[in-house]
């Protein structure tokens, strides 16, 4: 197949002026896209200023520096002041874009503006008027066409800054986790930091899009205000005074909003801890049938979860139904003023005075409430994320130096004082005192709590020294009692980053009994596992972790190949005690007996016969439990191997354990076609019933025909307003003398309805964005509880095919997708669906021809939706999937935290994360860029269609009386505004997106050493291809 990445080379680099800003250079993906299933390997390379190292390091340069300073000043590291130092200057800039946005759009009104007044002043015979207005119309063009180019540029940019600090914060957020101490490891959980990589984190990309609208919002007002003063004088100051109410309120709705995100984060925590826990323990669960015990305590976190979710959304609901509806407040108020002052409300007022006032609605009912939203949102996440960066971290010793005066010893204690917690009395370690000399096997044993595992903690540098001394000489390798693999191959699992000897490995595949092993894998030790070597037994695993071992320290196991080397063997199994050279008896952190197995039988028979006593009695609930530590003093020789397939063929391999079966993990699935109908049915009901839903569409559809009767009835009052007037200017010019019942206009008949029509409009859409929202966060609430009653219904197999990660990318991410922005998109679509479906009405009963433009216009937007969604599908898709293995790094690495220090294997395995990092960072900018491409194109068709519109409106200047014309320029521009909000959240990348891996069915079938992910049910609903 042909790809479009060969390299991982990106066009970006290289594409011209005019393809960078028309997005050229993403067309090739497109057509790709457009043919076939697009896969990783099609996806551009990430540029490299973008690379999670480069962002990452710098950021943590800085964060570093402010540290150290915050400690000489004896203050708090302040977060924030370090992201505004490394990302400030050049997201400034970005508010020149901003600016010049909402500049623009004031003169778009006053365009507008000047257009009405010349149909007001209409005279057939004046030609200069004419083409007086057919400039403003053509200025009107040009300054669509200019918004357009400059929306999708500043888009670009705050969506690309906002990605980088996410990028560099999750950098920071692994680094830190592979440092933190074990004390440290106690104030937090693998829930925690797994939320601050999925949800905290997100903020940033959030927070970017409308942060420059807290300044650049007061400054448009200022400006409104003032042309709204000329336009209709003072008694613009009513509905500056409506605006200005809705400030405080936006900002104290900011404020609970970083209240509710608070609460809620802390419940969000412990949910996904306990399903960290529950993935990890699944087959203990299963065994003891505690699945309806595990079920109800995340029901129950879910449950108070979901309270502080619900009143969040009612204010979400609040703030949605305020933007729809603070348009009619404010013009109400304005033009009820205006006309109770005496004041003839003219075209030109009202038109002019509606378009400012959409303007600065649109700023300061929708960008600056999410602007003061996000800020407090993103506080909550900072101070998370800043709390978790200043955790202590562990000590790290200097490995590989000679011990003063023991040259041949390589491990010395001495009085040895340890706690785990230094707020309890009990010390894990007490005085401990031992010397291990060089080819010395030292076996510590002893009953369970004696202290064992924390001596191998201390050694390792894991367990702080409170008082005594503790020297090392030479290099720890660990192989803990818990096997753990990392995801990866078998090969790399063995290497651990070293260099292959072809030699020495194939010695270490036998020694540990792999061969067989690997004889049933297709693809050797190149096969590919999960995370917690989830595609493995028990027993693989096990020889995989003593292998990695074995490869670093070049010999045969423990008496073997190891005989020279310095070991420390943990173990119950009392028979292993003959081959020690010494023996360190432990009980509750004191040293009860110490030496070889023949002087504590002759010296302390006690204490063997009560250790023979407490293994009888352990037997029973214990296998052979197994740590050892292993050190030794000359460095690796590392030597150049082939990196091919390794096979092993010899059939002299002494030793081997029986065969055991392997399943292999598949790929995360994509769902590919569209979601079905039904799929959002059920969604819906799921949280509302059908009378819910009957209710929703009778106040949609109640606020949706006063919302337009309203319009429609200020544009009539308008218009017997000018006929009146006419008609007595007309008699007076005649020398008529009307009287003044006849020409009396009844403003009270048309205040009282104006009224009336306003307050069903916006009591209404209140009504309806709160039931909206409650019944889908019920519907998120109770699709949780399904999805997770599932996956503990699903047999083992599922555990053992599915990373850890990718389950608990479902229960974070997805699961936090689901309950703030599905709800929202859903809101959103609805209400501008309606709108648009009445603003169309509208114009085509006022001016029909002015809508000849509208069908080509709807093919050609039709074709580009179609060859759009066919790639845009697929993006989504990849950027889930290649998400998924960030978690799985994460948690995989923090089970084998300990392992991997010893090895000193950090820095490869923060390699190993950019690269993650990295491969997402493609999938999400291609979903951004691809998202520009579309949006751009559909903004240049409203563009055109706002052509059309003015020049339609001066070319029928003589078939229609000015307001009527005035009436369907003024519907043109709002269905233009709607129609691109409108088809921006019609796409339905995002809700296809969640969909595919949200609803998993009550019971998943798997048939044995099959894999079946959590996607399987969206592909089901799919169109296959």
């Amino acid at each position: 197949m042909e790809s479009t990445k060969a390299d991982g080379h990106n066009p970006l680099a290289t594409a011209g002026f005019c393809s960078r800003v028309f997005l050229c250079w993403l067309t090739p993906l497109l057509h790709l896209g457009h043919k076939r299933r697009l896969e990783e390997s099609d996806m551009y390379g990430v540029v490299p200023e973008d690379r999670s190292q480069t962002l990452g390091e710098a950021l943590q340069r800085l964060w570093d520096h402010e540290v150290k300073k915050a400690t000489k000043e004896l203050r708090k590291p302040n977060l924030t002041s370090v992201l505004i130092r490394c990302y400030g200057r050049s997201y400034a800039a970005a508010g020149l874009f901003t600016f010049t946005l909402e500049a623009i759009k004031v003169i778009q009104s006053l365009l507008l503006g000047k257009i009405i007044l010349y149909f007001e002043n209409y005279d057939p015979d004046d030609r200069r008027s004419l083409c007086t207005v057919c400039v403003y119309a053509a200025a009107m063009s040009l300054s669509a066409f200019a918004l357009t180019i400059l929306q999708h540029l500043y888009f670009y940019q705050v969506q690309k800054m906002g990605m980088r600090i996410r990028v560099a914060m999750c950098h920071m957020i692994y680094r830190k986790a592979l440092a933190l101490s074990s004390e440290s490891m106690g104030q937090t959980t693998t829930g925690q930091i797994v939320n601050l990589l999925s949800n905290d984190v997100n903020r940033f990309d959030e927070i970017t899009l409308n942060l420059h609208y807290l300044w650049v919002g007061p400054l448009q007002a200022m400006v409104i205000v003032f042309f709204l003063w000329y336009e209709i004088g003072p008694t613009c100051l009513a509905g500056v005074a409506a605006v200005a109410l809705m400030l405080p309120v936006q900002t104290w709705f900011g404020k609970l909003f970083g209240i509710f995100r608070s609460k809620t984060s802390v419940f969000t925590d412990n949910r996904i801890r306990i399903m960290n826990e529950v993935v990890s323990g699944v087959r203990i669960i299963k065994m003891y049938a505690w699945e309806k015990p595990f079920s109800a305590l995340v029901t129950e976190v879910r449950r108070k979860e979901i309270r502080q979710i619900l009143y969040s959304s009612y204010l979400r609901g609040l703030n949605m139904a305020s933007f729809f509806a603070s348009s009619k407040i404010i013009v109400f108020i304005t033009f009820t003023v205006y006309a109770l002052l005496g004041n003839a409300i003219t075209a030109s007022s009202v038109f002019v005075t509606v378009s400012l006032y959409g303007t600065i609605k649109l700023t300061v009912t929708l960008f600056f409430p999410l602007a003061v939203e996000k800020v407090s949102e993103t506080a909550v996440s900072v101070q998370r994320i800043s709390s978790f960066l200043l955790l202590e971290e562990v000590e790290r010793k200097t490995s590989g130096l000679p011990l003063e005066g023991k040259e041949e010893s390589s491990i010395e204690i001495e009085k040895l004082t340890c706690y785990w917690d230094k707020s309890s009395d009990a010390p894990s370690l007490q005085n401990v005192s031992v010397s291990v000399m060089s080819h010395q096997l030292l076996i510590v044993i002893g009953p369970v709590g004696a202290g064992k595992s924390s001596l191998l903690s201390a050694i390792l540098g894991e367990l702080p020294q409170d008082t005594g001394s503790l020297k090392v000489k030479g290099q720890l390798t660990y192989a803990s009692q818990q096997p753990w693999v990392f995801p990866g191959t078998i090969r790399s699992n063995i290497l651990f980053g070293r260099e292959l000897n072809l030699q020495r490995y194939e010695k270490v595949i036998r020694a540990c009994a792999l061969k067989k092993d690997l004889e049933l894998l297709p693809d050797g030790d190149l096969t590919l596992i999960g995370d917690r070597g989830a595609t493995l037994s028990g027993g693989q695993k096990a020889r995989i972790n003593l292998a990695r071992h074995d490869q670093e320290v070049k010999h045969r196991c423990i008496c073997g190949l190891l005989k020279n080397k310095c070991r420390v063997l943990v173990t119950h199994q009392l028979q292993h005690l003959r081959a020690a050279d010494q023996i360190l008896v432990l009980k509750e952190g004191h040293v009860t007996a110490q030496g070889s197995y023949s002087e504590l039988c002759s010296s302390h028979p006690d204490t063997v016969s009560m250790l023979r006593s407490d293994e009888e009695q352990e037997q029973w609930a214990r296998s052979a439990d197994l740590d050892k530590l292993s050190l030794h003093s000359q460095k690796m020789n590392h030597s150049h191997g082939s990196h091919s397939s390794l096979l092993l063929q010899e059939s002299n391999c002494t030793d081997q354990l029986p065969v055991e079966t392997v399943c292999t993990a598949a790929e995360e699935s994509r769902m590919e076609g569209d979601v079905a109908g039904h799929i959002y049915l059920k969604y819906f009901t799921t949280g509302c019933s059908i009378v819910v839903l009957l209710v929703i569409v009778l106040l949609s559809v109640v606020a949706e025909v006063a919302y337009i009767l309203q319009d429609w009835w200020l544009v009539y009052w308008v218009r017997e307003m000018y006929f009146n007037s006419t008609a007595t200017a007309v008699s007076i010019r005649n020398g008529v003398n009307a009287t003044h019942s006849d020409q009396e206009f009844d403003l009270t008949f048309y205040l009282g309805v104006y009224s009336g029509l306003t307050a069903v409009a916006v009591v209404f859409g209140y009504a309806r964005s709160l039931v909206i929202f409650h019944g889908l966060v019920r519907s998120a609430q109770k699709l949780h509880n399904h999805m997770f009653s599932a996956v503990l219904r699903t047999p083992v197999a599922f555990f053992d095919a599915n990373p850890i990660g990718r389950i608990l990318n479902r229960f974070s991410k997805d699961i936090s997708q689901m309950d703030s922005m599905l709800p929202i998109t859903f809101v959103d679509f609805y209400q501008l669906f309606l709108q648009n479906v009445g603003v169309v009405a509208v114009a085509a009963s006022v001016i029909p021809l002015i809508l000849i433009p509208v069908v080509p216009l709807l093919f050609i937007f039709l074709y580009l939706r179609r060859f759009y969604l066919s790639t845009s599908r697929d993006v989504k898709r990849l950027e889930s999937t290649t998400r998924s293995p960030v978690f799985s790094h994460l948690s995989s690495s923090l089970q084998g935290l300990w392992t991997i220090r010893a090895f000193r294997a950090e820095e490869r395995l923060r390699k190993s994360f950019d690269a993650h990092q990295d491969l997402h960072s493609e999938a999400w900018f291609l979903f951004l860029m691809t998202s520009r491409w579309f949006a751009l194109r559909l903004d240049s068709i409203c563009s055109l269609f706002i052509t059309f519109t003015t020049f339609g409106c001066i070319l029928l200047r003589d078939g229609e009386n000015p307001p009527c014309a005035l009436e369907c320029l003024n519907g043109d521009l709002l269905l233009l505004l709607l129609l691109l909000l409108l088809l921006l959240s019609a796409s339905g990348h995002l809700l296809i997106f969640c969909f595919g891996f949200i609803i998993l069915p009550p019971n998943v079938c798997l048939k044995p050493c099959r894999s079946q992910i959590l996607g399987r049910f969206s592909h089901c609903h799919g169109n296959g291809s």
